[in-house]
């Protein structure tokens, strides 16, 4: 819509010459607001008839105001007249930034032309020609950063004032997020202490459990006044209790509401893991190093390096990451200079150092005879999957986890609770609940169809991680993922030393890019899955056996990646629509020439 049609609708709800909006109280503001749903009622073709000329009267006083805004703009004329004329543009439509803009252009200049305390009077004026704008529309992004604008450059402004007016309005609106950003910049230029501003979200959700942007708010002070020191971002646990109660008194209030749900997400959540080398590998024959990190980083930055020791003595590989050409990767991989290993030794130590924001190491050891050696961290002691949990946090959860199965009971179809469950129970014992947790997860996804995939993603994820936990336990590295109803694969970067992995009898329908992180892969079974290509298998070296038996792997294109693995000798394809292709297995022998048996019937 034109910004002229839009003045035009907006003109229309007054009287000619009289912008009504203007004089509208936030409660007949808040009134009108409600006031959806009316029938429309037909107007004649006279009542058209002078509907047209008031628009056509209004155009035309359009046209002429903003004709004079553009001549005296292009004058240089800033003066008290381009106020007023782009006063009566913004009063009716607030969204036209052009004229905000101009409008500060203006008061710059009388910063230099006019006394201190005239130019604080024109401030003031503004402030109140702002709330006159609001009223119109109390969400309009130019005038909310026009007030901005304006406090900053206001002598003494009155912040006490602007905090009393972000309170009225969010009175009407609680979920007015203009305001509420408006709100943080008052009471970070204002110096508002924050045990204040969360007594004031404690007042707002009292009031209203359903306040989303009050529970939203809270979240991003409670680290804040009550830190917990150990893990950064989070809350002390003392303050963890009480707001479990809180949080647990509004969804028993109204179980259907999603703020306090989501809340107690947040609360349930973990701190974000500071960066870490998770691994170090080290392939005589290969003479290859590989390093995997918690999160991704760039070794090849300017302002950070990987740099490595062999026997305390300083190399200088290339690094290149696993994944290509991508610029952040949690795994890299170096090839070391012939006669760096050198297998005459007893034992030789190799130390990576990540000379990037933290001084990060790890090294390991490989001994004379041996092929590879390595140092892992493992996922259950670096809490990757949960956080260990005192006891009184551990009781307390158990208890929230009795009270939301019991209002489960109560609310069988509400899908909050259903999926809460399912996260206090990975909180609590996510190997012990693994069967409770599948249960949990059917009933969600008939609660709630449309998020299914959602759903389904959701427990691939956790599915993973429990196998991964059991992997660890049993110090093997092999891995089962068989008939676990996988839709995705994660966690790959966590599986660098497998060797062995089973993903047979899952819903998976390609073998992701990630997949070039498991780089001591020797054996992988994916039959009976929806599989189309298998992009993720290029350049593992280590890889020997592949059987995709009952996939839907349509050409040899979508075999192409496996041509990279240069110790691929066996290849099951049986029941692959690329079976039936006429010639296929001479194109195969010539695509993958390396593979010594290829299966197709």
């Amino acid at each position: 819509m034109r910004s002229s049609d839009l003045l035009i609708q907006r003109l229309q709800e007054g009287e000619s010459g009289c912008l009504r909006e203007q004089h509208l109280t936030l409660e007949e503001i808040s009134r009108n607001n409600s006031m959806h749903g009316r029938i429309k009622v037909k107007s004649t073709e006279e009542q058209k008839e002078q509907k047209a000329k008031e628009r056509a009267k209004k155009l035309q006083f359009y046209q002429a105001t903003t004709a004079a805004i553009s001549e005296k703009r292009k004058d240089h004329q800033f003066d008290q007249e381009v106020l007023e004329l782009t006063g009566q543009i913004l009063s009716v439509n607030p969204d036209y930034a052009t004229y905000w803009n101009l409008r500060r252009q203006i008061f710059l200049h009388f910063k230099h032309e006019k006394e201190p305390e005239e130019v604080k009077s024109i401030h003031q004026k503004e402030l109140f020609f702002l709330e006159t704008c609001l009223r119109v529309n109390p969400k309009s992004y130019g005038t909310w950063h026009h007030r901005c604008w304006v406090m900053d450059h206001m002598q003494e402004p009155d912040w006490k004032r602007e905090l009393e007016l972000c309170n009225k309005f969010l009175e009407y609106d609680e979920r007015n997020f203009h305001c509420w950003d408006y709100r943080r910049f008052v009471v970070q230029r204002s110096a508002v202490p924050v045990e204040e501003e969360l007594a004031y979200t404690s007042r707002l959700i009292s009031t209203n459990f359903s306040n989303y942007s009050s529970w939203h708010y809270r979240s991003t002070l409670l680290p804040i006044v009550h830190p917990d020191h150990k893990r950064q971002g989070r809350i002390s646990e003392k303050i963890l209790l009480k707001e479990y109660e809180l949080v647990q008194n509004a969804f028993f209030t109204d179980p259907n509401d999603q703020s306090a749900w989501f809340y107690y997400r947040w609360l349930l959540g973990r701190a974000d893991s500071l960066l870490k080398i998770n691994c170090l590998y080290v392939n005589r024959d290969q003479r290859r190093i590989l390093v995997c990190f918690s999160h991704p980083v760039n070794v090849l930055s300017k302002s950070s390096k990987l740099i490595l020791f062999v026997d305390q003595k300083l190399i200088l590989p290339e690094w290149r990451p696993v994944a290509g050409q991508k610029t952040y990767s949690c795994v890299w991989l170096c090839d070391l200079p012939e006669c760096t290993l050198d297998n005459g030794s007893l034992h030789q130590d190799i130390k990576v150092v990540w000379d990037g924001d933290d001084d990060l190491q790890k090294e390991c050891t490989i001994y004379k005879g041996k092929r590879e050696s390595w140092c892992r961290d493992s996922a259950t002691a670096e809490e990757l999957f949960r956080c260990q949990m005192s006891v009184e946090k551990s009781t307390q959860l158990q208890s929230e986890l009795e009270s939301c199965k019991q209002l489960q009971e109560l609310e069988p179809d509400n899908k909050w609770c259903l999926l809460t469950v399912i996260l206090l129970m990975r909180a609590l014992d996510p190997l012990g609940y693994e069967n409770e947790t599948l249960q949990y997860f059917k009933a969600l996804k008939v609660a709630d169809a449309m998020r299914t995939r959602y759903y389904n993603d959701l427990c691939s994820k956790f599915v993973i991680e429990n196998c991964i936990l059991k992997m660890e336990y049993a110090e093997v590295r092999v891995i089962d993922l068989s008939h676990k109803n996988l839709t995705r694969l994660c966690y790959l970067e966590q599986m660098v030393l497998v060797t062995h992995m089973n993903l047979s009898g899952n819903q998976l329908t390609c073998l992701p890019p990630s997949s070039l992180t498991m780089q001591c892969l020797e054996v992988l079974n994916a039959d009976d899955n929806s599989i189309e290509n298998v992009s993720g298998l290029s350049n593992l070296p280590q890889l020997e056996e592949v059987t995709l038996r009952n996939n839907c792997i349509q050409t040899p294109a979508d075999l192409q990646p496996l041509a990279s693995c240069l110790k691929l000798s066996f290849l099951d394809l049986k029941g692959n629509p690329v079976c039936n292709l006429p010639n296929i297995h001479s194109e195969l022998t010539l695509l993958l020439s390396q593979v010594k048996e290829i299966i197709l019937q």
